[in-house]
This record gives structure tokens, sequence and C-alpha cells, in this order.
């Protein structure tokens, strides 16, 4: 069932169809010129199952599908450890795989340091017994892990295209090539802290009693990740222990979370009062601003917060540098409107991911069920 690697180095002026580790976060292979490919890579074919062994906390599992459209060869990094099915399903043994029986028995053979460099020792894994059923039980159960499996990257896509869209809208509206009727004004120049407030973030004084124990929430930029509007945190603080704190309060319904360090532009709307660490410079929107038009304009405001970023450790933008920052800002009626849209498509998209989150939740519960 699994193969030993067949070794390829990429030939400049061939193309290949590759399963790299980056680009399963996507749910599509790489198309890459050979000349692009740094590194010896190992072939594929039809039907096999990809397992990563980097970091199994991630659970990364992969079926090669052939594409129709194209004979180009297939390769895959060495990361994967490729099983071929003579004898089992592909699909059966990716659910088996992905099962949390199976992936917390991965995780008890790991070897490395930190996340990205702990892999699980192959030899040890594959000396672990695993029961199957009759291979026309494995096809169904395959089968139905299949489906659910094309049900999730069907949304996806869908999603993807969302994204897209919303981008391309977007594009063209601050971009002024896209007016509503009626709004023929020039957009006049602002300094983006004339229409909002930044706010750094603080540092908590750990060593108060209260700071832990209360109705405030407190925000990390890894809690923020790619969600549109954040309402809560595992972290909170009392009004107490917030005055021993340098954070500040910030009030929902009018503040923008805005990273400012490593991953600078993670953005999200707060929607309940919270206070943040020192890795975020958020925007309190004033009355003259609206909150969605804002948002909205959040891309451009990342893109030049990245170029005027600075560091040697590690790059951060700051508070005086953000305020700074030149914009064009129309009317406040204008804002609304194009408010508006962006409140539609962001919603849309949050409609369209809890579509793919309840697949995912179905899907681990008949992983759950069948893989006891």
């Amino acid at each position: 069932m699994h193969r030993q690697p067949l070794l390829v180095s990429p030939v400049p002026s061939q193309t290949y169809i590759s399963w790299s580790v980056p680009a399963f976060s996507t749910g599509e292979p790489e198309i890459v010129k050979g000349s692009e490919i740094e590194s010896v890579k190992q072939s594929v074919n039809s039907s096999d199952v990809l397992l990563c062994r980097i970091n199994p906390r991630i659970n990364r599992v992969w079926v090669v599908e052939a594409r129709k459209d194209t004979d180009l060869p297939m390769i895959a990094s060495t990361e994967w450890v490729v099983f071929t099915g003579h004898n089992s399903d592909s699909y059966f043994l990716s659910a088996l795989f992905t099962s949390s029986r199976f992936r917390n028995m991965l995780l008890s053979e790991v070897a490395g340091v930190t996340g990205s460099q702990k892999r699980f020792q192959i030899a040890s894994v594959l000396e672990r017994q695993e029961y199957f059923p009759t291979q026309i039980e494995q096809a169904r159960i395959g089968l139905l892990f299949e489906k659910v499996d094309n049900l999730i990257a069907a949304e996806k896509r869908k999603l993807n295209l969302l994204q897209k869209k919303k981008t391309a809208l977007l594009r063209q509206i601050f971009g002024q090539k896209l007016r509503f009727k009626g709004y023929d004004n020039s957009w006049k120049p602002r300094r983006l802290g004339e229409i909002a407030t930044v706010v750094g973030g603080g540092t908590p004084d750990t060593n108060n009693p209260l700071y832990w124990n209360g109705d405030i929430n407190w925000f990390t930029p890894a809690e923020i990740g790619s969600n549109a509007y954040a309402s809560k945190s595992e972290r909170r603080i009392t009004k107490e222990g917030l005055e021993h704190s340098s954070a500040k309060l910030l009030p929902a319904g009018r503040t923008i979370l805005f990273t400012s360090r490593a991953s600078i532009g993670l953005t999200a709307i707060l929607m309940a009062d919270a206070c943040t660490n020192q890795g975020f410079q958020s925007l309190v929107v004033s009355d003259r601003t609206d909150m969605f038009f804002l948002f909205g304009l959040c891309n451009q405001i990342k893109k030049q917060a990245i170029r005027n970023a600075a560091g040697s450790t590690f790059i951060e933008i700051s508070g005086k540098q953000l305020a700074k920052m030149p914009l064009q800002i129309p009317s406040l009626d204008e804002q609304r409107r194009i408010g508006k849209v962006v409140r539609t498509m962001d919603s849309l998209i949050a409609v369209a991911t809890r579509k793919i989150d309840l697949l995912k939740l179905k899907k681990k519960a008949l992983l759950q069920q069948m893989f006891v």
C-alpha cells in the first residue's frame, strides 16, 4: 500500500501539475514550470493518497486526481507519504487518515522541536496494525466521503468566486472607476487620522488577580484570523484589571481591529467592547465616517502599511504612520452607499463560510462514527 518515492528532477522546459504542501490549503494542485522548482520531487499517479509528514496536527490528506484537460506529468513534494490503493479504496484511505484516531496515532510518532519541523516517523506508522473492511464496504464508505469532499470543494469554489468578485468590485469603487448614479463630486484627500482615531494595543498587568476574571474581551492577532467580525475572545479582563493595564477599552460597533505586526492588515470589526495587545493599531471610527466604508478601504490601507513598515527583528507599522496615511474619501452619503455594498458582500461570504464549516463538522461526525 505504501510506495517508496519515485524521485524526479524537474526538467526546466517541462510544465508539471504539482501537489505541494502549501497548495493544500487552496484545494487545488499548482501548475508550475520546471524552471521554477528548486528541489527534487516525487512522481505520483491518479488515485494515489498523499499523507503529509510535516506537523500532523494539521490534518493534510490529499487524493490525487488526474486533470481531464491535460496530460501533464504529476509530481508532489517529498514531504508527502504516498499510498497507492491497489487493494484499498483511495477515498476510504483518505477518510481513515483524516480520522481523529489515526491523527492521534500520528501525533504519538512525531519527532522534532517546533510545529514546522515536527514529522511523524514513517517506519513506526507503517508497522501499526489497521483493520480494514471488505473492498465492497470500503468502496461504499469511500464514495460517501468523496461526495462530502466534493460538496466542500464546490462550496470553497463558490466562496473563492465571491471573494474575487468582492475584490474586483471594491478595486473599481475605491479607484473611482465605478460610481453610484447621482454621485459625481470628486473625492477629497484626507489623512487616516482625520477620519478615525488610531489606538495602539497595550500590555496587561499579569500579576493583578483581577486581570483574567471579568467581562471585557482581550484580543490577540491570532484570534482575529480571517474573520470579518470579532465578537468574543477566550481571554477576558475586568474593568478593575484594565486600570492596571496599558491597554485602552475599545468601543463596539465603531472599532476596526488592524494588526500592525508580522501579518500586517488582518482586520475585523469589533462587535463587543474589548482591548487588544500590542500587535494591533485599532481604528476607532469618527461620526463623519461610515464604518463599513472604512472596513472596505482597509485592503488599500494594508498595502500602504506594508510599504511603510519597518523593523529589524520583525516588521511593524506604527500608529503615527497609520494616522498620517493619505486617502481619498467621498461624502458621508456616498460612503454609506459603498459601505452597504461591503456589508452585503461580507454577508454572502459569511454564509458561504458557514456552509463549509457545517459540512466539515458533518464530515468530522461521520469520521468519528465510522473510525472508532
